[in-house]
Formats: structure tokens, C-alpha cells, sequence
């Protein structure tokens, strides 16, 4: 059974999400909840869980006031919030999951799957944790964050611009590199759609998300598609055709 607790400044969140758990997410526990952030905070640093469901934007302390006072975190996080701003960004660049308010039960359940099959690698989650923190300062400055791109063997952290395209492999995406390297990464190409959407990249394709940095040519023959840096040859659907040719001008 998976021990969780909820730390949220709304007890109608709470309760919420405490229902949606109990009824759909037959693995999960919730063995406390805090409307006070600072309380919420004492409970962690002296008990151990495994799971922890936190608001970000709360008063006195946020989530990452929260994040920041525990060394370590021996636990994983799944942010809650009702807007899909401030410090976002940083979550989704660091492989961390979130769910937006009102929570649905699906994503609800995907990202306890998500947990359940999880790399259990304490070092991993702290890295993750270190970037997190390193993005929303570099989010503040209003600079690009760094990506976590994490396999079984390794986790690796790269800038937006250093990825050339994206291509779907079922639940999968292959990354690949303006330096030739390519990777397989157990994230959907719809979660790095939503995570690159801001920098300049496009999908052209259902299969494919591309770095319109690294584009170098159209062609419109052979029913249209695009030319990478690195030569790939990317299609362009046909529902995609019109959106791309207006966004050139």
C-alpha cells in the first residue's frame, strides 16, 4: 500500500482529491492532510511516506518553500495546482508529474501508475529535486530551463536547443540530438508537446514534434515535408498543412 499524504490550503481540494483517491486509486492511502502549509511541513520532516500530493501556490509557504526545507527528500511528489503558470515549467522539465485542478480521475490514475512504475532510485529523485529548483531560477530570469531525460540507466539534462525533432514510438519518444545522438525516452510525444510547446517547437505531424530552430527547408512535393539541419526528413499532414504554412507568414 502506498502511503500518502495531501498538503493543500484548500480543504475543498483536499477533500476532493481524498474522495478521488479512496474511490478510484485502490493502492493509495492517504493517512493525513494539511490545510496549514507550515504544519504539513513538521509532519515530513518527522515521518516517513512514500507519497506526497502538494499545492504550489499556498500562503506563508508554497510547495517549493516546502520542497526546499527537507534534506532529504525521501519521498516522491505529485503537484497539484490550479494554474498551469508559475513554476510549471520547471516541474514538467524536471520529469516530475502534476495535476491541474480540478483533478480528473484518469490523469489521477495515470500519474499513480506513473509512480508505481517509477525508477526507485533515491539518487535519481534527488536530482530531479536539484533541477527542479535550478529551473525555477533560471524560470525567474527568464531563461530556458534544462530537460530531464530520464532511462533505466541514466538521466540526462539538455537544453531545449540541442533537440532537434521528437518522433513517437508508442508510450516512448525517441529524441534526437543536433549532435547525432539519439534517445529513448518513456514519455509520451503528447508530454513533450506540452513541455516544448513555449520553445519554439512544432508538430507537424501526429508522430513527429519538431525544433523549428534546426529547420532548414519545405518541400511542397510528394505531398509536403520538411527538412531538418541534420537532414531528417519529416512529413507534414495534411490537417497540419495550412496551421504550418500561416505560422511561416
Amino acid at each position: 500500500m502506498i502511503k500518502a499524504i495531501i498538503i493543500d490550503d484548500e480543504m475543498d481540494s483536499i477533500e476532493t482529491l481524498r474522495w478521488k483517491i479512496e474511490n478510484y486509486c485502490p493502492d493509495v492511502t492517504i493517512i493525513e492532510s494539511f490545510k496549514e502549509p507550515v504544519k504539513g511541513l513538521e509532519y515530513l520532516q518527522n515521518n516517513a511516506i512514500d507519497l506526497l500530493f502538494l499545492d504550489i501556490e499556498m500562503p506563508k509557504l508554497n510547495g517549493f518553500d516546502i520542497l526546499q526545507a527537507i534534506n532529504p527528500i525521501q519521498f516522491d511528489i505529485i503537484f497539484t495546482t490550479a494554474y498551469d503558470d508559475f513554476g510549471i515549467q520547471a516541474v514538467k522539465f524536471s520529469a516530475l508529474d502534476y495535476l491541474l485542478k480540478p483533478v480528473q480521475v484518469n490523469e489521477l490514475q495515470k500519474a499513480i501508475e506513473k509512480y508505481k512504475n517509477k525508477n526507485r532510485d533515491s539518487s535519481f529523485n534527488q536530482q530531479q529535486i536539484e533541477l527542479l529548483f535550478k529551473n525555477i531560477k533560471l524560470e525567474h530570469e527568464g531563461k530556458p530551463g534544462l530537460i530531464a531525460l530520464a532511462t533505466k540507466e541514466s538521466i540526462e539534462f539538455a537544453l531545449p536547443d540541442e533537440i532537434v525533432y521528437c518522433a513517437s514510438d508508442s508510450n516512448y519518444t525517441t529524441i534526437y540530438f543536433a549532435d547525432g545522438r539519439k534517445k529513448l525516452i518513456a514519455r509520451t510525444l503528447k508530454e513533450f508537446d506540452i513541455m516544448l510547446s513555449a520553445y519554439n517547437f512544432f508538430r507537424p505531424h501526429h508522430s513527429y514534434l519538431i525544433n523549428l530552430n534546426h529547420l532548414k527547408e519545405y518541400i511542397r512535393t510528394d505531398g509536403g515535408y520538411l527538412v531538418m539541419r541534420n537532414n531528417a526528413k519529416i512529413p507534414v499532414s495534411k490537417s497540419k498543412r495550412e496551421e504550418f504554412l500561416k505560422m511561416l507568414g
